[in-house]
């Protein structure tokens, strides 16, 4: 989220497809997990969405404050029950995407008085963040990093119109530059330097959607692909890469009514399917066995926008192993009190975070797989709030769920 706008659509992303995928992980019994809640970053919480695990099990997530008339998100790290809320750069506005195993964070802040934000780095100790600039822009947000704290994200550039993927590495920053469009982003990065993300390949105007089209890239070694259409629609994205070259995404079907979630896997693409009964699906993250994670939902009739830049709820946070998509609220103890929207990230513990409603409250999770049977509430409702002793504003009156891309992210959107 580059503006401190809650639903500023990055162009728009884009949306996904059927089947099966074969996983590298061992067909073994069912996994169950236990249900960690994040906390919040502050009183008065009105959502809070998890962004990132490392292999610690240390969690960035964001809690939003505020939506009008000043939008205000809080970032914060969350580890063994204690919640660490990240420095600013004298803004009111922080933003965590992603934490590697040093325990650095990447992400976006703004300057005391600004109403934008630019990328920004936290040191291991949480207590100093570091500007990273921009393209030429007045603005720019990190998404992404890995090991070797190179960082992905988007800036504006020169011209004040164009936005562009970069890459900041060492102090420098690198322009990724787009599809033939002017905006791009930069939503992933391995340990190999592999960057993949999204852009528009033309300024045209899709008649339907009145956008232009958008694809997922990939960025190696100065080169940029783009990866086509996957399933013969018009708009896909790519979201994550792990370190063996899986890159996953979603892209929308022939006809651009529904989307799927999908893995490219040794230069083969591969439909990930939907949980059943639903239409549309997304992968947000894949980790080094070759598990992802993401959302299955239903399709908007006829939809708005392409179909996987938006979900309608009710949404299934969901796990793709063994050949199969699971519903991740299946394998969780049926009165743990949570629903689980989606899954934005997963460790090689295969811890995985996500967002969704806590009794009906707008929370952040963790889930921590067990080798038997799921443990009872003692993690998953009882203590549901352990990680932080601040209090959350309720969400009851809760109308509506939905799930959309904002700058190539995922966001919970509750309707009230």
């Amino acid at each position: 989220m580059r503006y401190l706008l809650p639903f500023r659509i990055a162009g728009t992303v884009l949306i996904f497809f059927s089947t099966v995928f074969c996983s590298v992980v061992p067909s073994q019994a069912q996994t169950t997990y236990t249900v960690t809640d994040l906390g919040v970053a502050a009183n008065g919480a009105i959502e809070t969405n998890a962004s990132d695990v490392n292999n610690r099990g240390v969690a960035a997530a964001v809690t939003i404050v505020s939506f009008f008339p000043v939008f205000e998100e809080i970032g914060f790290v969350s580890q063994n029950g204690q919640v660490t809320v990240l420095p600013s750069l004298g803004g009111e506005f922080t933003f965590a995407a992603a934490i590697n195993d040093s325990g650095i964070v990447a992400g976006s802040a703004n300057f005391a008085g600004d109403t934008i934000s630019h990328a920004s780095i936290w040191d291991r100790d949480l207590n100093r963040v570091t500007d990273l600039g921009t393209l030429g822009g007045s603005s720019s947000a990190a998404l992404w990093l890995n090991e070797r704290n190179q960082v992905v994200g988007d800036s504006g550039t020169a011209n004040g119109i164009d936005v562009h993927a970069f890459l900041w590495d060492k102090g420098n920053l690198v322009d990724l530059g787009t599809l033939g469009g002017s905006t791009s982003f930069a939503t992933g990065i391995n340990n190999d330097g592999l960057i993949v993300g999204q852009s528009d390949t033309t300024l045209v105007l899709d008649p339907e959607f009145g956008i232009p089209t958008f694809h997922g890239f990939r960025w190696d070694r100065g080169v940029l692909k783009d990866l086509g259409e996957i399933f013969g629609g018009h708009f896909n994205y790519a979201e994550a890469a792990n370190d063996r070259g899986d890159i996953v995404g979603g892209a929308d079907l022939a006809g651009d009514l529904t989307g799927h979630a999908f893995i490219i896997r040794n230069g083969s693409i591969i439909d990930l399917g939907t949980v059943p009964g639903d239409t549309n699906s997304a992968a947000f993250g894949v980790n080094n066995r070759g598990q992802a994670v993401g959302i299955s939902a239903l399709s908007f009739i006829p939809p708005p926008s392409p179909p996987v830049d938006n979900f309608e709820c009710p949404c299934h946070a969901v796990i793709w192993q063994d050949g199969k998509a699971t519903d991740l609220n299946t394998l969780i103890p049926s009165n743990s009190g949570w629903q689980l929207i989606n899954a934005v990230a997963i460790n090689d513990r295969g811890q995985i975070v996500g967002s969704g409603a806590f009794n009906n409250e707008s929370r952040a999770y963790l889930l921590t797989p067990q080798s038997g049977p799921a443990a009872p509430s003692a993690e998953n409702g009882a203590n549901a709030n352990s990680a932080s002793t601040l209090s959350s504003s309720s969400a009851t009156g809760i109308s509506s769920v939905r799930v959309t891309i904002v700058n190539g992210r995922p966001h919970t959107v509750w309707g009230r």
